[in-house]
């Protein structure tokens, strides 16, 4: 390991050790600091706020925060030796069930009544009950009411929110916790990709603040601002690759699709039975705007149920049956694509059956 300053590019190997290192890629395919710092907890506990035990769901691989309200040792019927059963509860009512096999008494001494942990494993059930077989657990802080500092064991949960992550079975949560505080003492964030001006005028902290807080939060509100700019950028990323594909699409050639005077699209104005909303009319006009030009057209249009957006479709289908195309309407059932058939059959009429026999 190494206490020089990392970036994302680190190795994990060089921060955390070989053994962890191949453990987080193996199971949580992480490889990098980068990777690590971008593995965000996907809750936070607190003490006095704490898991619901009774919606947990057998076969659910879990990570309770509970306090320990009794244990009991009593001889194993299939083979020599003790099994240790240590009843938690969240106080919420729920208990759950830790089972402990073979002769181990100084994990009796270790789980006493009133300590408080997290406690990590498969939820099953046995006789009614929910269990956890042999959990990965760490224990929080010296006193029995869970409000005492941290011991430097866990210090990496010292705080009152604590991170819970997406784990894996061979890697718990506090095992993630614990790496990433490594990561995050020499870690040296990337460049800010959003300009000064813009997080300003959108009151967003900066990366390094967002990356530290999301998963140490100094306080409620940090962990809000943490939050509001890590989903910023990632809609922005979002937003940026759409703009991006719709500038490369652009460049892409195409048959111009002009609208004719006096063609299908003007004869089938002429006969509907109703006037166009003048929502309908402005995006049409965009519309054929768009097919006129030597480039593909990408728009998405949107719109309530009974909006009309079938009529909207359908004139720019004429548009383009007008320029000598062809055109297509596609649906994602075979019910819906027929209730289109139907529907645009009757908007057509005479029109829709210029090509029958």
């Amino acid at each position: 390991m190494t206490s020089e300053p990392c970036t994302v590019d680190t190795p994990l190997k060089k921060l955390v050790g070989e053994k962890t290192a191949k453990a987080l890629a193996g199971h949580l395919d992480l490889h990098t600091a980068g990777d690590l710092v971008y593995h965000f907890p996907r809750r936070y506990d607190e003490r006095g706020e704490h898991t619901d035990i009774r919606s947990l769901d057998v076969g659910e691989q879990v990570t309770v925060l509970a306090q320990v309200q009794r244990t009991a040792v009593r001889p194993m019927r299939q083979r020599r030796g003790n099994l240790l059963e240590v009843t938690v509860g969240d106080g919420s009512g729920g208990t759950l069930t830790l089972t402990f096999f073979g002769n181990q008494a100084w994990r009796e001494r270790e789980l006493r009544p009133g300590r408080w942990g997290l406690f990590a494993g498969k939820v099953t059930e046995f006789r009614g009950k929910r269990q956890l077989n042999g959990p990965e657990y760490v224990l929080l802080g010296e006193g029995g009411d869970g409000e005492a500092a941290a011991n430097e064991e866990i210090e990496e949960f010292a705080g009152a929110l604590i991170p819970v992550y997406p784990a894996a079975a061979a890697v718990p949560t506090w095992v993630i916790a614990r790496c990433v505080r490594v990561v995050l003492d020499t870690f040296t964030p990337p460049e800010d990709p959003l300009p000064a001006a813009v997080r300003a005028s959108r009151n967003l902290v900066g990366i390094d603040v967002a990356l530290r807080e999301i998963h140490r939060p100094s306080s409620k509100e940090a962990l809000y601002r943490a939050r509001r700019r890590l989903k910023w950028d990632e809609a922005f990323a979002v937003q940026l690759t759409l703009v991006q594909r719709k500038h490369r699409a652009a460049a892409w050639p195409a048959r111009p699709r002009p609208a004719k005077p006096g063609g299908l699209l003007a004869a089938f104005d002429a006969r509907l039975p109703y006037e166009l909303t003048p929502g309908q009319r402005d995006v049409g006009v965009e519309i054929a705007a768009d097919l006129a030009t030597a480039h593909p057209m990408h728009r998405l249009l949107q719109g309530e149920v009974g909006s009309g957006k079938t009529v909207v479709a359908l004139r720019a289908m004429l548009q383009v049956v007008d320029a000598g195309g062809q055109a297509a309407l596609l649906a994602p059932t075979e019910v819906l694509a027929a209730q289109h058939h139907r529907g645009i059959l009757d908007l057509l009429g005479p029109l829709g059956r210029a090509g029958e026999l």
